[in-house]
């Protein structure tokens, strides 16, 4: 399982998983946490959001089959 650093708001630091991760920036816990190429600051930098995006068009991936 891999982990990822975080920084909490009081500076102590800890090694999480992602879920645990997405759930820490969506309640603002923690400072930053360790990606491959450097920190990251929810907030400042970009962090990837929940799966939904709020569309709330049709469904386009569902197979549509054409009637027989």
């Amino acid at each position: 399982m891999n982990e990822i650093s975080v920084v909490y708001q009081d500076g102590m630091m800890d090694m999480v998983t992602t879920q645990v991760l997405q759930d820490l920036i969506e309640n603002n816990e923690i400072i930053k946490f360790q990606r491959a190429d450097g920190w990251v600051y929810p907030g400042i930098d970009p962090v990837r959001r929940q799966a939904h995006s709020g569309y709330s068009g049709p469904e386009r991936r569902q197979p549509v089959f054409a009637d027989a």
